[in-house]
């Protein structure tokens, strides 16, 4: 179908929103892309882009920008709490096949390179605009905070995350979500520069440090230490007092102390659920609002990317949006089937509160990993390959 004219409404100004916002809008789609925030902002820490989101990012002449922002990525190591180092037996061990990597990025670096290409093609914002839901129709729209609507549209977008008000469907709140922070990049180690580093105690307590570069140019290298934690704990947490936690840190992983010192962190939940993409005529989910996962698997903004690389190029190839929207579903439908099943079985053996699961875990999964085949596979699992998801999606229409 022809994208020159199409009219857009896009609902979230997160990463699969404004991936999808300047793919369209280079084709000649005029777009406007609504958000609540005073101006579009970032939510959240640092994460690796995958091979997966690496090649969207490729497909929109963006690599080299992030890259020199980012950091390589080689290895995924996870062991148990033990010993002066906080190191013991190794329970995860994932590396990229061949010369393969992933690169870790602040989200901050990665948003600010998407607006800058959104605005850049053309796509307009309208800020302080949160929506609540959809006016159904030939011709949808928004319907924005004080029942006001937003100009009909040929195609509305919800790319608001998990908690996104449209058509809500319940989610699962999982359990545990995380603390996370930015912090600066210690110079000189202990924690390897190309490495995702974990230690866990059974499933109910883990940490974590993640090399993610720089935000801008010029800027210092940072990290993000994130620690697990139950939800329910949050205010017991708060009340204990930063003294109590950084005891906590130090049992559990000395090395990483100083990186909680100086860290500020925030709270964040996670939910899991799959819901219907298409919500009426013209009106579809992207990214989380579709399919939320735990972020065990890493998958979140790398899928977001795919889903819009995905519908930008349906839209591109059918005669018409239904027709777009059967293709794109086509073209996505397993492999988010696949990530949303494997995620919610493999989760509890990394974070739960089980017993039995983590025990399994320390005793089969850390060896296994490192058998050749095994291997292979996991790394395709984590690096977002199984299924092969770029190769169904036609990036050469973007």
């Amino acid at each position: 179908m022809k994208i020159d004219g199409l009219e857009v409404a896009i609902a979230g100004a997160g990463i699969g929103g404004l991936s999808l916002a300047t793919m369209l809008a280079r084709r000649g789609a005029k777009v406007v892309v609504y958000d609540q925030m005073e101006a579009p902002q970032p939510i959240g820490s640092g994460f690796v882009l995958q091979p997966t989101g690496l090649a969207i990012l490729k497909a929109m002449d963006l690599f080299d920008a992030i890259a020199a922002r980012g950091q390589v990525i080689t290895r995924m190591h996870g062991a148990l709490a033990g010993g002066s180092s906080g190191q013991g037996k190794t329970v995860l061990e994932i590396s990229y096949p061949g010369d393969g990597h992933g690169i870790a990025v602040q989200r901050v670096a990665l948003f600010d390179l998407l607006l800058c290409a959104a605005i850049s093609a053309g796509v307009r914002f309208e800020t302080n605009a949160r929506t609540t839901g959809v006016i159904e129709g030939g011709r949808p729209a928004l319907l924005l905070d004080g029942g006001r609507a937003t100009p009909s549209a040929d195609l509305v977008v919800d790319a608001m995350g998990a908690n996104s008000p449209i058509g809500h469907d319940p989610a699962k709140e999982l359990n545990y979500g995380a603390l996370w922070a930015t912090v600066p990049w210690p110079e000189g180690g202990p924690f390897h520069p190309h490495e995702l580093e974990q230690r866990y105690e059974r499933a109910s307590h883990m940490a974590g440090v993640l090399p993610v570069g720089t935000a801008r140019e010029g800027a210092a290298p940072m990290a993000t230490f994130f620690w697990s934690l139950r939800n329910r704990d949050i205010d017991a947490w708060r009340t204990a007092g930063r003294e109590a936690w950084l005891e906590r840190v130090n049992a559990l992983w000395p090395q990483a102390l100083p990186l909680a010192k100086v860290a500020e962190p925030i709270h964040a939940r996670y939910r899991h659920h799959t819901r219907k993409p298409v919500t009426g005529r013209g009106v579809i989910r992207i990214g989380d609002a579709w399919h939320a996962t735990s972020p065990q698997l890493g998958q979140g903004a790398n899928m977001a990317m795919i889903d819009a690389a995905s519908l930008a190029s349906a839209l591109s190839r059918a005669p018409s949006i239904d027709e777009a929207f059967a293709l794109h579903l086509r073209q996505r439908g397993p492999h988010v089937w696949l990530y949303q099943t494997l995620s919610l079985v493999l989760t509890p053996f990394y974070q739960s509160d089980s017993r039995i699961l983590p025990a399994m875990r320390d005793i089969a999964i850390g060896p296994t990993t490192r058998m050749p085949l095994v291997r292979q596979l996991v790394s395709r699992l984590v690096t977002g390959d199984f299924l092969s998801p770029i190769k169904r999606i036609g990036l050469s229409e973007l």
